[in-house]
């Protein structure tokens, strides 16, 4: 069988399969810290069944702690850094040392977005870029019907495609 075309590329085709995910019982600081550690901005949440059940991201964590935590200017603080999507662009917030404390005992389930956008294997890339478009996401993740988790595909993984670096 001959190469495939952009036209017959699929989401099996072009998907990271090596993914990171957490689970809904750890806590908003260990997904931080896998956020920082694999320089990712978001982690599917994956149950004891291996299926796919949210999604958190850097934003989710950021977002949850501007509305429950107290932003330092001085003191006891520490600086945090996050990307922000709808800016794109790196953004940063001082946070008070109870804020750190606080994401130590916050459940990943208890923030993560749980109404996920996905596409099966099959799914025809260009299909995929709309799906993404329309949602105005960077990321989707690539399931099947019963929420196996089979890849993710990234705004990163379209410009790879473009520049022939699949």
């Amino acid at each position: 069988m001959g190469e495939k075309t952009f036209a017959t590329l699929t989401a099996g085709d072009i998907m990271q399969r090596d993914i990171i995910t957490i689970s809904p019982s750890n806590t908003l600081r260990d997904a931080m810290s896998l956020l920082t550690e694999n320089h990712v901005t978001g982690l599917p949440v994956v149950d004891q069944h291996s299926r796919c059940i949210g999604l958190i991201s850097a934003t989710d964590i950021l977002n949850f702690e501007q509305e429950h935590c107290e932003e330092s200017e001085e003191g006891n603080s520490e600086e945090a850094r996050y990307y922000d999507p709808e800016r794109e662009r790196w953004e940063s917030i001082r946070l008070s040392s109870f804020a750190l404390e606080e994401i130590g005992h916050v459940r990943v389930e208890e923030v993560m977005a749980s109404s996920l956008l996905w596409v099966e294997r099959a799914t025809p890339v260009r299909e995929v870029a709309a799906k993404m478009c329309k949602a105005g996401v960077h990321r989707i993740l690539v399931l099947d019907e019963g929420g196996q988790l089979y890849g993710i595909i990234s705004a990163v993984d379209f410009v790879r495609l473009v520049a022939g670096d699949t």
